[in-house]
């Protein structure tokens, strides 16, 4: 009988839970299909398909302006379809029917329906997640002609004043109202590195963010008008596109939170931890302290650069090894004849080394470019993609690596080094290329890009792979990445550095100037290098580079050899970015 008790006390006792957790999250329908959602932690309202309000409880902020007629035009839901154009927006206005139906306590669905042509329709549904508070909004598109590309959902009149964006794009940055362009895009995942927008105000803020694992192809995009901003985010289908008729893409979800940016980046992070798997570095990749790239493979250099460096913390990352000139007969890798005894010399001083080689590149004269040809990348629009050189020697094409031919044979190409010489690492150029072109053998360009990482893995035991540039398709199979320097107008911020540094180490771009040859071009890299946490990178062009009237350069390795590593072209502005790759280390640039 006790027991009995017990258990009827129980049972009442969940279903007051049960119902105070019901009464804590509302959702509410308005008379001209707004939706009104509301927890603990924040207000919500959407009209026409728009949020158009967001109020922080936690911090009692709100971060949304009244709605003027004059701003966020480009707000709203669209489809997008015409086969060749990459989609047209047709953005949701009075001419689009709506019908609206509750299907459950804290779900709302809303369609919309074009009323002067009844081929198109959306379905937005939007639920409060009675467990995590986050409010979910899942979308699905229909078109009875085809060609669907996209749907599209967006927020407006957010106050540019109050509110600034932090987003995992470019290499990470943060967009406010001192940011110089009005209109920007990214593409996911090659320029929206992560699934994931945080919307930063003084105390607290919310966030947006994807929970796909199937690298379905996403864009956001960001306009300001006056005091106003809108973020829209949208979901492509994977190409073609032609036969399209519909699209289902994975829920976002939205949340407020107290704190700042790292407390939702945190969040995601440990999602994208558990989605993604990405592979733990090795101890001596985390020992790195510089990375030198340097073209040739003359063994004499090494003392003159173990002189001014420590070996055991540097990676020498070699371009010019192979028999053919950089970027000529791809994938070629046949070394020069002393590439051996180049890499036994470097790891003797106790240098790592880390040889240049092509992830996707096929050159146009190499004999097997006319078999690969069928799988080059294709934009949607225009030609087949590659990198154009100044002659046809130099100039190859980018192959979908869903192809299974193109694989075998790059893998095949890369282990005869890997069984020949002891080398540490390759570095796979242009690994970031994700396009969205049609699958082959079943396989997406994202699917063939993960499945060729893991065959490059497989074959190669103990090797660590770097990449160019890094995303959440890479991520995971890279433990060291090139990072480009900032696009102009951005501001960078550590916000990509946060999500990834636990497995990938950044370094710099083949490309980054002298700091005594070319001081202003080399302070514009490293200004956004400081901020990212990417590893100090130099460029050895040959022993002159180290002469004693080098001062800037000898300063800057004298600095990295003893410890400390700081701004050399403005000291009272040094500052520490805080420890983003939780490695006990406040590097300072």
């Amino acid at each position: 009988m006790r027991k009995l008790l017990c258990k009827c006390a129980y049972i009442v006792i969940l279903q007051f839970v049960l119902v105070a957790a019901v009464l804590a999250n509302t959702l509410t329908l308005g008379e001209q299909g707004e939706v009104f959602a509301e927890t603990d932690r924040y207000q919500v309202r959407f009209e026409h398909g728009v949020l158009v309000r967001f109020h922080n409880k936690l911090t009692q902020e709100t971060y949304t302006l009244p709605p003027q007629d004059d701003s966020n035009e480009q707000s709203g839901i669209s489809i997008q379809h015409e086969e060749g154009h990459y989609g047209r927006e047709e953005t949701l206005n009075e001419h689009w029917d709506i019908e609206t139906q509750r299907l459950s306590p804290l779900v709302i669905e809303i369609a919309y329906h074009s009323d002067y042509r009844t081929d198109k329709a959306v379905r937005m549904r939007i639920m409060i997640d009675s467990e995590t508070q986050d409010l979910v909004i899942h979308q699905t598109g229909t078109s009875a002609f085809g060609g669907l590309v996209g749907v599209m959902w967006g927020c407006g009149y957010l106050n540019s004043q109050q509110v600034n964006i932090i987003l995992p794009a470019n290499g990470g940055q943060i967009i406010n109202n001192a940011t110089e362009f009005s209109r920007r895009g990214f593409a996911y995942p090659e320029g929206w590195e992560a699934q994931l927008a945080i919307l930063q105000g003084t105390r607290g803020g919310f966030f947006v963010r994807s929970t796909d694992t199937t690298y379905q192809f996403k864009g956001v995009w960001y306009t300001r008008s006056g005091e106003h901003f809108d973020m829209r985010f949208q979901t492509d289908n994977f190409a073609p596109f032609r036969d399209k008729h519909e699209i289902t893409p994975a829920p976002w979800r939205l949340n407020a939170y107290r704190g700042d940016w790292q407390v939702p980046a945190r969040i995601y992070r440990d999602w994208m931890e558990n989605a993604f798997q990405p592979k733990q570095p090795p101890a001596w990749v985390k020992d790195i302290e510089l990375v030198l790239n340097y073209p040739g493979i003359q063994k004499e250099i090494l003392p003159l650069i173990a002189s001014h460096v420590n070996p055991s913390t540097t990676l020498l990352y070699l371009q010019g090894w192979r028999k053919y000139y950089y970027d000529v007969n791809y994938p070629d890798y046949t070394p020069q004849p002393e590439f051996g005894d180049f890499v036994e010399a470097a790891q003797a001083y106790g240098f790592r080394v880390m040889p240049h080689a092509n992830f996707l590149g096929c050159s146009l004269n190499h004999p097997r470019y006319p078999e690969f040809e069928k799988y080059q990348f294709r934009h949607i629009v225009r030609e087949n993609l590659g990198w154009e050189g100044s002659t046809n020697q130099n100039s190859f094409a980018y192959i979908n690596p869903a192809s299974k031919e193109f694989r075998e044979y790059l893998v095949g190409q890369l282990k005869k080094v890997y069984e020949t010489y002891p080398i540490d690492a390759w570095h796979l150029d242009i690994n970031h290329l994700v396009v969205n072109n049609p699958p082959i053998d079943g396989l997406t360009p994202a699917e063939g890009n993960i499945l060729l990482h893991q065959e490059l893995a497989a074959a190669m035991p103990g090797v660590v792979f770097g990449g160019e540039h890094l995303h959440e398709v890479t991520f995971p199979h890279v433990n060291l990445a090139l990072r480009w320097n900032i696009h102009e107008g951005e501001q960078p911020h550590p916000i990509s550095t946060f999500l990834f540094s636990p497995w990938t180490t950044s370094y710099g771009h083949t490309s980054v100037p002298n700091p005594d040859l070319e001081p202003e071009h080399y302070q514009a890299f490293e200004e956004a290098y400081r901020v990212w946490d990417v590893l100090p990178t130099l460029r050895i062009r040959g022993p002159w580079i180290l002469d004693p009237g080098m001062t800037l350069t000898l300063r800057k390795l004298e600095n990295i050899a003893t410890g400390y590593f700081w701004d050399i072209f403005s000291v009272a502005d040094v500052y520490p970015i805080a420890d983003v790759n939780e490695d006990g280390c406040e590097r300072v640039w």
